[in-house]
């Protein structure tokens, strides 16, 4: 199984649910050990990257070592065709 990095932004009068999320799709991880191990020293650098892609309009509020399904399940993304699925 492989693990992303995931970073969530605080959004004022937003459900967890409602915040934008940002995926990293490289690097990715063997490990949640791994994972974990690669954000405690490129913390920095993912939640500067990640606020980058919204223009630095939201605030970064937490890094997630995420597997392969539950990235599925919350983007509804398959990596392996690198297309996003659609909801019909």
């Amino acid at each position: 199984m492989k693990f992303f990095i995931i970073v969530s932004f605080v959004m004022a009068n937003k459900m967890a649910a409602d915040r934008p999320l940002f995926i990293f799709k490289q690097p990715f991880f063997d490990s949640v050990l791994e994972c974990n191990q690669y954000v405690s020293v490129m913390h920095q650098r993912i939640y500067t990257t990640a606020s980058a892609s919204y223009n630095f309009k939201y605030q970064p509020d937490a890094i997630y070592c995420l597997p392969t399904d539950k990235v599925k399940e919350i983007f509804n993304y398959n990596y392996e065709d690198d297309k996003p699925k659609q909801n019909i």
